[in-house]
């Protein structure tokens, strides 16, 4: 893996297609799931509880449950996509400095595949509930807005070290 990353091409691929899919799951999918901007959707991500997340989906026509359902794929592309791109980034950064990649290094390479994994765990807890929100186990339910939080965490911190300078 870490010989595609340093491929400029997969850097560059992976980034315009990391912005693509931002501009669609955000400014298109999103809006149409919750009729409004698409803030909805995030909410649904870090309601932690089923109640939160029932009147969440409440707010939502049946058309927007189903676009939900039926685009919910652009997302799992999306968390690929930054994925492979932030951790590239990285690598690229630390290769261009000529520095010995270490323990931490290992550890901000993969924190952004650790995110992705989140985001589709996290997609995936969100198909079967909004199949069958009631009814739902609300331990699991807490469990996908953890690991949303996670992943909404884990991008500052990511912006954090590509901001930063690389240090052995």
């Amino acid at each position: 893996m870490v010989t595609l990353q340093k491929n400029k091409k997969v850097l560059i691929g992976f980034g315009i297609l990391t912005v693509i899919m931002y501009v669609i799951v955000m400014f298109i999918i999103n809006p149409m799931i919750d009729g409004k901007i698409g803030f909805e959707v995030i909410k649904l991500q870090l309601s932690f509880t089923t109640e939160n997340g029932k009147t969440i989906l409440n707010g939502w026509n049946e058309i927007g449950q189903q676009n939900f359902l039926k685009y919910i794929y652009t997302d799992y592309i999306y968390a690929f996509a930054y994925s492979i791109f932030l951790s590239s980034i990285y690598l690229n950064k630390i290769l261009k400095n000529n520095i010995k990649i270490v323990g931490k290094h290992y550890l901000i390479l993969i924190l952004p595949f650790i995110a992705g994994l989140f985001d589709m765990i996290e997609n995936t807890i969100e198909i079967f509930f909004i199949k069958s929100p009631n009814g739902f186990s609300e331990l699991l339910f807490s469990f996908h807005s953890i690991l949303a939080s996670l992943k909404w965490l884990a991008l500052p911190i990511m912006i954090y070290y590509l901001i930063k300078r690389v240090k052995e």
